[in-house]
């Protein structure tokens, strides 16, 4: 049985069989080291994103912590009062809803007579709203 050319046959001594072998070797060898290459970024690249997401999510907790100190009810109480002169009222100018009409007439008695005009208000202005407690605390409604 004879072998075929193509197994025996030499180029500048070299077997082409053997040639073949080697190129397809090379070929393997760096289409591996590419394909390492890439993972390896790839995985560089996730790390990176996931460091990213991490510090995000520190910003993220330290504007909440800083939201809820700067909207505390103290501290907005505390500016008020020292950038716009508001004071939290007392209990004695607190009072009841039903009681406003008798303190309107007290005030009516005090002042003097105000022109007609002024005393009777457009027809289009709204009722005011019936709050059982008239009260501007800063500290919100008493329970």
């Amino acid at each position: 049985m004879r072998t075929p050319r193509f197994l025996s046959a030499r180029v500048r001594g070299f077997r082409i069989v053997n040639l073949l072998g080697l190129t397809v070797l090379l070929v393997i060898a760096l289409g591996s080291y590419a394909l390492k290459t890439l993972a390896g970024a790839q995985d560089a690249g996730a790390a990176g994103v996931e460091d990213q997401i991490v510090h995000e999510q520190k910003r993220i907790r330290m504007l909440k912590a800083e939201i809820s100190t700067l909207g505390g009810p103290q501290r907005v109480a505390d500016l008020s009062r020292q950038y716009l002169g508001m004071t939290s009222i007392d209990a004695k100018h607190e009072i009841l809803a039903e009681a406003l009409p008798t303190i309107v007439a007290q005030a009516a008695l005090q002042k003097p007579a105000a022109p007609a005009a002024a005393a009777v208000p457009p027809a289009s202005a709204a009722p005011p709203a019936a709050n059982p407690v008239v009260s501007a605390s800063l500290k919100g409604p008493r329970t």
